[in-house]
C-alpha cells in the first residue's frame, strides 16, 4: 500500500510536467504506461513591395509505441518526434519583409511496473521552446527562417526485480538569415529553450 502511494505520487509529479492524462488509477498488481506529446507551431511569412516570392511550412511526425506483457512483467515505451518549420522570402527589390516562427513542444512517458518482485518506476519528460524572427525593411532580397527538431525517447522496465533502462535524445536547431540591399535594415531574433528530465526508481 505504501509503495502504491509512492507510485501514485510519482505519476502526479510527472503529470504536472506534461499532461499525460486527466485521471489516473494505480491498481493493485501494477502496470501502467502513459505517453503524451504536444506540438504547437506558428509560422508567418510576409512580403510587401514589388517583385516577390514567399513560402511557409509546418511539418510534424510523431510515433508512439507501447507494449505490456504480464506474468512477471515487461514494459517498453518508445517515442519519436520529428518537427520542422520553414519560412523564406525572396524579394530582390521591394522592401519590408517578415518571417516569424514560434513553436512549443511537449513530452511525456511514464511506466509503473510491479508484478513479479514488485515496484519499478520510470519517467521521462521534455520541454523545448524555439522562437524566431527575421525582418528587413527596404529593398533587395532574401530572408530565411528554419527550425528543426528531433526527439527520441526510449524506456524498458522488466521485472523479477531486474532491468531498467531509459534514454532521451534531443536535437534542435534554428537558422535565421537576412541579407541586404539598398537602404538596408535587418533584424534577426532567435530563442531556444530545452528542458528534459528522467527518473528511475526500483522500490
Amino acid at each position: 500500500m505504501f509503495k502504491a502511494t509512492i507510485f501514485c505520487s510519482a505519476v502526479v509529479m510527472l503529470l504536472s510536467g506534461a499532461a499525460l492524462a486527466s485521471t489516473i488509477e494505480c491498481p493493485p498488481g501494477f502496470k501502467l504506461q502513459l505517453q503524451d506529446f504536444d506540438i504547437g507551431a506558428l509560422n508567418s511569412v510576409t512580403l510587401v513591395g514589388s517583385v516577390g516570392s514567399a513560402t511557409s511550412s509546418n511539418t510534424a511526425m510523431i510515433i508512439h509505441n507501447q507494449s505490456d506483457c504480464k506474468l512477471c512483467s515487461l514494459g517498453n515505451q518508445d517515442e519519436l518526434v520529428i518537427f520542422d518549420q520553414h519560412g523564406q522570402i525572396c524579394a530582390t527589390c521591394g522592401g519590408s519583409w517578415n518571417v516569424l516562427q514560434d513553436a512549443l513542444v511537449g513530452g511525456g512517458q511514464m511506466q509503473l511496473i510491479g508484478d513479479g518482485a514488485g515496484s519499478k518506476i520510470q519517467m521521462q519528460s521534455l520541454g523545448v521552446g524555439l522562437v524566431q524572427a527575421v525582418n528587413k525593411i527596404d529593398g533587395s532580397g532574401l530572408a530565411t527562417g528554419v527550425h528543426e527538431l528531433a526527439v527520441i525517447q526510449n524506456q524498458t522496465a522488466n521485472n523479477s526485480a531486474g532491468t531498467m533502462s531509459g534514454s532521451n535524445v534531443v536535437l534542435a536547431g534554428q537558422i535565421a538569415t537576412v541579407t541586404g540591399g539598398p537602404c538596408t535594415t535587418g533584424q534577426v531574433t532567435s530563442g531556444l529553450n530545452v528542458g528534459t528530465t528522467q527518473t528511475q526508481m526500483d522500490l
